[in-house]
């Protein structure tokens, strides 16, 4: 007995001094502040005691009691803390600020689906698309991401959306000459940003593809559509659905294989499920053309037709029946 408690006062990282010090998450009992760093680094143990431990109730005191009771009543202040946060509490159902509103109604007028996120997503914080409504014109946050770069990322605010792809590529690819810019630190991300694109500037936008990252479709997580660099972003948009602002992808053709690419087929497909008049249009048509299908006469048996039918009811009921006399009835 006397070498088992003396084993329990020793510490039991060095085994050498006296233990003085009780970890509270782990209980690992400890002589000095080299051992409990070692401990906490060997056991990856924070030192926070866990209040929901289990507790036998052999061995439940009125200090577990008072624990639990601070316990619940800390859940309790953490729920009324997020209940009184307007930033979480509210979110947006319906009804939308005016200038977003305008926002998405000139994207549908361009045949885009524009989606928002709720107002404490970063993304939707982030989003920096502009429409003048005087001039009607609508300038796109862009994001963009070139994988063979070491996916690096770079946005641009406001992009006017009748510009050519290319334009905006090229305006990319070589983002020093493309603009005069003062700011230094600005300056300084250009520099960091044209040194990173050599790869991509070598090989010229005959070699380089531009992909839009596909939202609201099966599997949209690695789907994506390829655009049309001699077309305008608003061209390229067209019945496409963009969650806040567009992410593009600039990859090389050679590695264009590794993408899951949809095709025209499948993107007329999804362009006419976005709205419910097309699939109004598509079942009209649909019916158009079951009315307008030609007979085949040989192959179709019509010897039970419904109008045969109805004809063979009439002269069954025009048959006359042969029904006695009244003066015969009485006679028989």
């Amino acid at each position: 007995m006397a070498a088992i408690k003396n084993k329990l006062e020793n510490c039991e990282v060095c085994d050498v001094a006296k233990a003085r010090y009780t970890c509270p998450k782990c209980e690992v009992r400890t002589c000095s502040l080299t051992c409990v760093n070692v401990h906490k680094k060997e056991l990856e143990c924070d030192g926070i005691r866990d209040p929901t431990k289990f507790v036998p109730l052999a061995s439940f005191t009125d200090l577990d009691l008072l624990s639990d009771y601070r316990f619940l009543e800390q859940v309790g202040r953490s729920i009324d803390t997020k209940k009184r946060n307007p930033e979480i509490k509210y979110t947006r159902q319906t009804i939308l600020p005016v200038h977003l509103h305008k926002l998405r109604c000139a994207a549908s007028h361009r045949k885009v689906s524009l989606l928002y996120m709720p107002q404490v997503f970063s993304r939707h914080k982030q989003n920096t698309t502009y429409l003048n409504w005087k001039t009607n014109e609508l300038f796109w946050r862009l994001e963009w991401i070139f994988p063979q770069a070491e996916n690096i990322k770079y946005t641009i605010d406001r992009t006017l959306d009748s510009v050519r792809l290319s334009t905006l590529v090229e305006q990319v690819l070589d983002p020093v000459s493309a603009t005069d810019e003062i700011d230094i630190e600005k300056l300084n991300t250009k520099l960091l940003l044209a040194d990173k694109l050599q790869f991509y500037r070598a090989a010229g936008l005959t070699n380089i593809k531009v992909l839009l990252k596909a939202e609201k479709i099966k599997k949209a997580q690695f789907r994506f559509y390829d655009l049309d660099v001699t077309l305008t972003l608003q061209e390229n948009l067209e019945n496409k659905t963009i969650v806040e602002f567009p992410t593009l992808h600039v990859v090389m053709k050679d590695h264009s294989n590794m993408y899951d690419i949809i095709d025209t087929d499948e993107e007329m497909n999804d362009a006419e499920c976005t709205s419910y008049g097309a699939k109004k249009r598509y079942n009209n048509r649909s019916d158009d053309n079951k009315k307008n299908e030609p007979v085949n006469y040989f192959f179709n048996d019509f010897s039970d037709s419904d109008d045969e039918n109805t004809d063979n009811k009439v002269k069954k009921k025009k048959k006359s029946l042969n029904i006695p006399n009244y003066e015969e009835l009485i006679k028989m």
